[in-house]
């Protein structure tokens, strides 16, 4: 069987649609790691004699400032917004900062699909070393730069590692999706 010659337009289609998968996925991962940090977090505490009381009301207290605390597609859905004319409520600027998470993720899926469709090579370590090409532009530099978020420094070791992870994880699915729907495309 004859490989398939490069294409643009493939690498667009698989791109989009591997992106939009590897970006649920990622967020999918997220919510479990974070969930499980908390657990152990949790457990480490009551090991050292905290009540379960006093666990469960820092626990609230954390998760009230998380939500009050904007991240970086947040931000970026209200400057949006703002260049409009509009504003953002609470609900739907977390709708909005959902949006350009998937819209990124959906652009990155594009350029790494066409990147994989004209060099082979784009696609080394399944995908991963993409994931952690993008985990140091995009979260370690631009995000920063940007003024998004605090600078990595200011930013603790265990958040780097699990955003890295869920960019790797990103990267592996993108290319799992990407190259399964090659097939059929």
């Amino acid at each position: 069987m004859r490989a398939k010659q490069p294409s643009v337009l493939r690498g667009i289609i698989t791109g989009a649609t591997a992106g939009i998968a590897a970006t649920l996925i990622m967020d999918q991962f997220l919510k479990l790691t974070s969930a499980g940090q908390k657990a152990v977090e949790k457990q480490v505490k009551l090991a050292q004699g905290e009540s379960p009381w006093e666990i469960a009301h820092e626990q609230v207290q954390q998760e009230q400032q998380a939500a009050e605390q904007e991240g970086s597609t947040e931000i970026v859905a209200r400057k949006i917004a703002k260049a409009t004319g509009k504003t953002l409520d609470k609900e739907k600027k977390k709708k909005a900062g959902q949006a350009v998470h998937y819209t990124f993720g959906t652009l990155m899926g594009i350029v790494y699909g066409v990147s994989a469709e004209l060099i082979p090579e784009a696609t080394t370590g399944a995908g991963t070393a993409f994931g952690t090409l993008l985990f140091f532009g995009a979260d370690e530099i631009a995000v920063p730069a940007l003024r998004l978020a605090p600078a990595p420094d200011q930013t603790p070791a265990t958040d780097h590692l699990q955003h890295w992870a869920a960019h790797v994880v990103y990267g592996g699915s993108l290319e799992l999706v990407r190259s399964l729907l090659r097939r059929f495309i």
